[in-house]
């Protein structure tokens, strides 16, 4: 009877921790690496716009503790040359609704960002970049980095 239920408990367990909520709140800090720009995975162009556009290489988004968030983006530009920007920003979640960047008034003749918005939908976030009158808004579609 013992060699029966040793087995049967280490399957149990081993299911146990191979499976998470997917519904569960998010976990804090966290990581999302992009996975498509409006669905065209990358590496992609920024936007269909006329004229000449980067193309995306790949972008990650960090959500820090302190309320922090972390945007990398890796370009080639439309020259050739490849760069790699960062940004920190404060973050705001609300249910499944984000929000990141400035939440401070812009100061007069500054350059500001505000606020990208977004959704956070189990292992995915979805953030709005720019909302263009021409061919709609840029999505950033990030799933939640593997963990080792």
């Amino acid at each position: 009877m013992r060699l029966s239920r040793q087995p049967a408990f280490l399957l149990l367990f081993a299911a146990t921790i191979g499976c998470h909520d997917t519904t569960a709140p998010l976990k804090i800090p966290t990581q999302f690496l992009l996975e498509n720009i409006n669905g065209r995975q990358v590496p992609t162009y920024l936007s269909a716009m006329p004229g000449l556009t980067p193309t995306i290489l790949g972008a990650s988004l960090t959500l820090e503790d302190a309320g922090k968030a972390e945007m990398t983006e890796h370009r080639r530009e439309f020259d050739g040359t490849e760069t790699t920007v960062t940004n920190t920003f404060d973050y705001k979640i609300d249910g499944n609704q984000i929000e990141v960047g400035s939440f401070v008034p812009c100061p007069p003749n500054a350059n500001c960002v505000g606020a990208y918005k977004g959704t956070i939908s189990g292992q995915t976030l979805s953030l709005t970049i720019a909302e263009l009158s021409i061919d709609g808004s840029i999505v950033y579609n990030y799933r939640i980095a593997p963990t080792l």
